[in-house]
């Protein structure tokens, strides 16, 4: 009997790894305004092709997190990707720093970056909606 449910269970993992087969890269995004690469992780949906446009959601992390953010603790995140037909990207934004372009440090330019740079970059190197309708920010306390 435990055998028959362990291999069920193994089965269903695995049948749901099939399923979500989305593409999980991890890239280094140059920003112009910080003179430095950005660490930035990009979901593709399994459906992803060069003739249909995809719309956009950028997924920014909390304080003291990182670019693997949501994928490392929330791994359904990749799932999304696949159920919505959407790209996925989570940039890096630093251990604190609120995604805002700071007046003191040249070295933290995050609002432009994210705004700006990443929007610019991702529409270069994938096949997005290039227009706000096909774009969505969202974050988790600090990039909430």
């Amino acid at each position: 009997m435990i055998k028959r449910l362990s291999f069920s269970s193994l089965f269903l993992i695995g049948l749901s790894a099939v399923l979500y087969a989305s593409k999980v890269d991890t890239v280094n995004v140059f920003s112009p305004s910080m003179q430095k690469e950005i660490k930035t992780v990009v979901i593709i949906p399994d459906a992803y092709s060069q003739e249909t446009e995809f719309p956009v959601l950028y997924l920014l992390h909390g304080y003291s997190d990182n670019y693997g953010g949501w994928v490392n603790k929330v791994p359904a995140v990749k799932e999304l990707a696949d159920w919505h037909n959407m790209i996925i990207v989570c940039p890096d934004g630093a251990y604190g720093s609120w995604y805002f372009d700071s007046p003191v440090d040249p070295a933290f330019k995050f609002e432009t970056f994210v705004s700006k740079e990443l929007v610019d970059w991702v529409d270069k190197n994938y096949k997005t909606v290039r227009k706000r309708e096909g774009r969505a920010i969202t974050g988790l306390s600090m990039g909430g």
